[in-house]
């Protein structure tokens, strides 16, 4: 028997805050996984080692605690028959279920509809004062760039009054390490949280496939990974990656802000999708995509190649960064080197911003373990 289930749609650091504040701590919880194992011992006594009547007796909690992360550790059949397995063994006060697949809903609401209460993460709503707070921040975070910020902001300004039905959907583009990703994490921030970022180059074709559409319950997939999102950002680097036999999964949620997949059903109208790719004009990424999903993109956004002023200024700044990391003798036998001098009269020679902090930062610490490792 439960007495209550709270249905918890949204994030695992909002989940885990809800849970801080709604458990008394003189009560008994347990998580979900606990259960299973009593589940388990009971289909098999013989293995177990525990006597069939301990097996059977009904237990009570005041709460049970199932994650997100849990459905991938059990069978199919578990979701499917959620209820009559949760109350086998135990009688539950309240059970505090995040992120439930379609299976585990149908299963809640079909024995305890009225009992269930539905609470979830809040994404902050975007108004002309958020607005400002992320031009803001993208000024400080994101070096140069200021078309391209302006152009984000304006495609994100219809989200401010509240009659837009459909996310935004805006595509960077430009060469490698120039502020799109960079730009994408400021502005999640501004929202709240960590950045979604999803990454399809880096599956093969039926990794992707069983990832947009969510074959397996026990897999990762995107569906699942934006219901648990912390903000309303979400980037997809390199969509020109995507394959264009996944596109149709991309056209209600581009058009109405919502994803279905084979365990969830998820409202993304509100939400800011910001697509990356390597190409170097409109022209190119239409003709990559083809017109039905060139179509759905709000906005085209090009990020410049930085100047080598624009370079120099991020080499001081990261520079600065890795000196503040390193004890008093480090920062003092660095700082008599010329890392520092060579890479600010060499900035032209990088077009990639990750690969320059990479080589410098390299560069400091191999001379660092020469000198304090090798050479003692």
């Amino acid at each position: 028997m439960i007495d209550r289930v709270v249905v918890f749609t949204g994030s695992k650091r909002d989940f885990e805050q809800y849970l801080a504040d709604s458990l008394p701590e003189n009560e008994t919880t347990i998580p979900f996984m606990e259960l299973i194992q009593h589940y388990n011992a009971r289909l098999r006594p013989n293995e177990s080692g525990v006597g069939e009547a301990a097996l059977q007796k009904i237990l009570y909690v005041d709460n049970c605690i199932v994650g997100a992360d849990d459905y991938g550790s059990v069978m199919p059949h578990v979701l499917s028959n959620f209820v009559n397995i949760v109350t086998l063994n135990y009688q539950i006060g309240v059970l505090y279920v995040q992120n439930p697949p379609r299976r585990v809903l149908e299963s809640l609401q079909s024995a305890l509809d009225g009992d269930i209460e539905y609470k979830g993460s809040s994404y902050v709503e975007l108004t002309r004062t958020v607005l400002k707070t992320i031009y803001q921040n993208l000024d400080n975070d994101v070096l140069g760039q200021d078309k391209c910020k302006k152009q984000i902001l304006s495609g994100m300004y219809r989200l401010t009054t509240g009659t837009h039905g459909k996310p935004v959907v805006l595509m960077l583009y430009g060469p490698s390490g120039v502020g799109k990703t960079e730009s994408a994490k400021s502005i999640s921030k501004s929202l709240g949280g960590e950045l979604l970022r999803i990454q399809f180059s880096m599956m093969q074709t039926e990794e992707a496939f069983n990832y947009v559409f969510g074959a397996e319950h026990s897999k990762s997939s995107f569906a699942r990974d934006m219901v648990g999102r912390e903000s309303n950002v979400i980037l997809i680097d390199e969509f020109d990656k995507v394959n264009p036999a996944f596109y149709n999964a991309f056209y209600e949620l581009f058009d109405e802000g919502r994803y279905v997949d084979t365990n969830y059903d998820i409202d993304l109208g509100q939400a800011v999708f910001l697509l990356t790719c390597n190409f170097g004009s409109e022209t190119e990424i239409k003709k990559a995509l083809g017109p039905a999903m060139f179509s759905r993109i709000g906005s085209c956004i090009e990020y410049a190649d930085l100047t080598v002023e624009q370079k120099q200024i991020i080499i001081n700044n990261w520079y600065s960064s890795i000196l503040k990391t390193l004890q008093e003798d480090e920062k003092d036998f660095i700082q008599n080197t010329d890392v520092h001098e060579w890479f600010i009269k060499n900035a032209g020679r990088y077009d990639n911003i990750r690969i320059l902090k990479g080589k410098m930062e390299n560069a400091i610490f191999e001379k660092l373990t020469e000198q304090f490792i090798i050479s003692k």
